[in-house]
This record gives C-alpha cells, structure tokens and sequence, in this order.
C-alpha cells in the first residue's frame, strides 16, 4: 500500500492530474481508444477526474515538501529511521506526547489521555503491550512543526481538525494552560497546515468540549452548570470567532460560512469515532449560532 505520508505518493498523485488534464484537452484517449464522443463527455469526466487528483494533492504536496525541508536540517538519521517504521497511531502519540511534554514531562492525567486517544481510536486497536513499548522507545526530536507536517501529509482537513482537537485535549488534561502549550498547539497548527483563525475556532470548540466533562473525547460525561447569559454569549463568539461587538448579518454570515467549511466528513484514517467528532463540531457551531441568535 502507498505511504501516503509520504513526498513521492503525492508528486505523482499530482502528475497523474496533470496527465489526465492534458490528455482531456487534447482529445488524446479518445483518438487512442477510439471512443466516439460526438458531446465530449468523456473528454469531461477524464478532465474533471485530473482536476480532483491535482488539485487535491496541492496542499499535502506543500507540507510534504515543508516537511522534507525541515527533517533535512533538525531531524537525525535515527529519527527519521524510527519515524518511517511507525504506524499512524504510534506516529500520533508522538505528536500528542511532545504537546504533553511542552511544559515539562508529562503527568499521569495527560499520559492516560494519550493511551485513551491511540487505544480507541483506530479501527486496529492498539494493545497496552504496544504502548507500553512506545514509551521506551520515544522519537528522539523536538520539532513538532515537522513532526506534524510529516503525520498530517497524508489525512484530509476534517481529519487535521479532529488530530488538532485531540491536541488541544491533551493540553487541557492536567487541569492548567500553560504559556509552553499555547507554543506547542500553534506549532502543530502550523505543521498541519491550519490557519490561525481556523485554529482558534478548534481550539474552542475543544475547550468547549473539556469543560462539558468530555476531557479524552468520550461522550456522556458529567455535564457542568448551565453558564449565564453572558458567559454562553461570550463561548458562542469565541466558537464562531466573531468580536463581542458582532452584528446580527456578520453572525449570520459566519453561520453560513463554517456550515460549508465544518461539514462533517468521513475520515477514513482516523476512523468512525474521528467522524463522530467532526459531527459534534458541527453541531457545537449550530448550538453557537441558536445562542447568539436568541
């Protein structure tokens, strides 16, 4: 199977765009198949098909490439050796551990929400043997710009969200936000690729969620006291991204926007419970709106 993380798989994914693009706009595999197409609507459909595969591998190209640049200057051979051996899940309890190690080692609470993340996760569950193992044998780099650039190459944006919500999680697990966690998350948004105010957004949506009692991103936990007017106001803005001093079009506005933008999607990689996620998201941003519009 293709490491989708990898430099190689996203060049000649876009390659292979930019063939199908040129052959549909020179009428090449109709000539050589001999296929009548008196509408053009083969022509169509083999266009259409390269422009998926270019211009969906113009993003995870750049990071691939940021990455590559990046591991050549800070990254040591042994790294790189045990990073390319790694499965996804391990590669991702890297990524959660280094944000649990932004503001010194890390504590029971965050290191059991690390397990809970990688454990049930993933459609292969991971053993406790297997993590117990991970922990002896940790990726000796501190560059978490690269290291997520390296694991996001190869996941879709609604799965950049959830890894960076479970960022976020680990971040809030022991209780405290710290200066040196605030540096580590805006590091990972940037390996990740995600813009600032995108960023922002998940970042409250997962407080939001940490302080519904769903700290390790498991649903029915204990629900808080209902906040007042102005603090579910306050959260509903934060949510949205929006200055206090919003009007009702901008609030409308934005709805609609992160209603496109937030649609759950599947996420083959991280699995059903990533999906779920996503949905609870989008219905944060919903709840958020139905706040600020009454």
């Amino acid at each position: 199977m293709a490491d989708r993380s990898s430099l190689q798989y996203w060049a000649l994914r876009f390659l292979l765009g930019i063939v199908l693009l040129i052959a549909a706009g020179t009428g090449f595999v109709t000539r050589v198949l001999h296929l009548r197409d008196p509408i053009g609507l083969i022509t169509l459909v083999v266009g259409l098909f390269g422009f998926h595969f270019a211009f969906r591998s113009v993003p995870p190209l750049v990071r691939a490439l940021t990455r590559n640049a990046r591991m050549r200057v800070q990254w040591s051979e042994a790294a790189q050796a045990t990073f390319a051996r790694a499965s996804l899940p391990r590669r991702i309890y890297y990524l959660l551990l280094a944000i649990a190690e932004a503001d010194g080692p890390a504590t029971a609470r965050e290191r059991d929400a690390i397990h809970h993340f990688v454990r049930d996760r993933f459609a292969d569950p991971v053993q406790e043997a297997e993590l117990r193992m991970w922990e002896t044998q940790p990726l000796p780099v501190t560059d978490r710009v690269g290291l997520a650039a390296r694991i996001g190459t190869g996941l879709d944006d609604t799965e950049l969200d959830s890894l960076f919500c479970w960022c976020c999680l680990v971040a809030f697990a022991d209780g405290s936000f710290a200066e040196h966690e605030h540096q580590a998350l805006q590091d990972v948004a940037r390996g990740l690729g995600i813009a600032g105010p995108r960023a922002r957004m998940l970042f409250h949506l997962a407080r939001a969620q940490f302080l519904r009692g769903d700290q390790k991103g498991q649903r029915g936990g204990p629900h808080p006291q209902r906040p007042s007017a102005a603090d579910a106001r306050k959260e509903a803005l934060a949510v949205l991204d929006l200055p206090v001093d919003a009007t009702p079009d901008q609030i409308r506005k934005r709805h609609r926007e992160l209603v496109r933008r937030f649609h759950p999607d599947a996420q083959p990689n991280l699995g059903p419970i990533a999906r779920e996620e996503a949905t609870e998201r989008f219905t944060a941003i919903q709840r958020a709106y139905e706040t600020l519009s009454t």
